[in-house]
């Protein structure tokens, strides 16, 4: 029997051509970035115009909110100059300790 010199062949001695392109000639590549920069910049413009619309609508709620502020501000005022007084109402006295058993 003969004594190998040889060290044995694994995975990593295996030749293949992946590393001598230089991918110059790919621009299949270049085009599939391209596609998917304008996917991208697509889905950031439909969110970008989503929150618009939520700001818009918050807005106007925040404009509403105010409005019946004002309003409900100046039929207090109203009723408070109209002769309605704290003595007017009668405030409840509590009667004491009640337990429920």
């Amino acid at each position: 029997m003969t004594i190998r010199t040889r060290p044995p062949r694994s995975v990593s001695d295996i030749k293949t051509h992946s590393g001598s392109a230089k991918n110059k000639h790919e621009t299949y590549r270049n085009y599939f970035q391209v596609g998917a920069l304008e996917l991208e910049r697509w889905r950031r413009e439909r969110e970008r115009d989503a929150a618009s619309n939520r700001i818009a609508d918050i807005d106007t709620r925040i404009a509403d909110i105010e409005k019946e502020k004002k309003m409900l501000l100046a039929d207090a005022a109203e009723a408070n100059n109209e002769g309605l007084s704290n003595s007017d109402i009668t405030e409840k006295k509590p009667t004491g300790i009640k337990i429920k058993y």
